[in-house]
């Protein structure tokens, strides 16, 4: 942990830049993998807040919001996506959270910060349908689908949360 945390103050904008690659990689390996019952793995596990997570609590803000907010339209250049409303909804998502996030880890513990964070992504998002229809679907049902599907991912976010804490409090 000292190491990276060293690497990316000697060098952040290379730190910022391989944390931008993992936030674009991990998701497409992640998608990679056939569907639950016809639910595609990234609905499921929601990898996109990954990277921004760990890159949060490793790096602080900066390569955070980097990946948070370049990472959906790379991933969808790379994977072919024609979906860009979907893009949009997921990169605003992602920086609500990373934003969230980042605010409420001074104020509260890791796991509620992070579910408060995701329930604020998801909220804003679902409100950004209601504004813009960027989807075929309500904002009731947007947010409570996103949230019923995403537990398993929600469950990973908290555990990388206080996995992530831990490390770098006895780094330090």
């Amino acid at each position: 942990m000292q190491y990276l945390q060293h690497h990316y103050k000697t060098s952040p904008f290379l730190t910022s830049l391989f944390t931008l690659l993992a936030a674009v990689l991990l998701p497409v390996a992640i998608h990679l993998a056939p569907p639950i019952q016809g639910v595609p793995i990234g609905a499921l596990f929601l990898p996109m807040f990954y990277v921004p997570l760990i890159a949060l609590i490793l790096f602080g803000k900066t390569p955070a919001l980097a990946a948070a907010v370049l990472s959906p339209a790379l991933n969808f250049l790379i994977s072919g996506n024609d979906q860009w409303s979907l893009m949009i909804l997921l990169t605003v998502e992602l920086t609500v959270f990373t934003f969230s996030i980042g605010y409420l880890r001074e104020k509260m513990s890791n796991f509620w910060s992070i579910i408060l964070s995701i329930l604020l992504a998801k909220g804003i998002g679902a409100a950004l349908l209601l504004g813009l229809g960027l989807l075929p679907q309500t904002p009731i049902d947007y947010f409570i689908q996103s949230l019923g599907r995403g537990w398993p991912g929600i469950i990973v976010l908290v555990i990388l949360g206080f996995v992530m804490q831990g490390k770098q409090e006895k780094s330090e």
